[in-house]
């Protein structure tokens, strides 16, 4: 099981500092290019307090990293066929 520890760590890292690191540095963009993505899709401008809360969600949201331990359970079950 050599392997799995190893793909067990690998997920740990990505989910870890590299996934928060990622998360934080998106956050401008998620706020920025929603409006427009979103006026597209509707076809007009969406309302500015729609917008603003969007934008408030964002900020105020935390990343939340996977689980390394359940990660391996999940996995040693779907290869075991369960």
């Amino acid at each position: 099981m050599a392997t799995l520890a190893s793909a067990q760590e690998k997920y740990a890292r990505k989910t870890g500092t590299t996934g928060v690191n990622n998360w934080n540095a998106a956050k401008g963009r998620m706020q920025s290019n929603w409006g427009p993505g979103m006026a597209r899709f509707l076809g007009g401008p969406v309302s500015g307090a729609v917008a603003a809360n969007y934008a408030a969600g964002i900020s105020a949201a935390t990343y939340r990293g996977g689980d390394p331990a359940k990660w391996a359970a999940n996995l040693r079950a779907k290869m075991m066929g369960g």
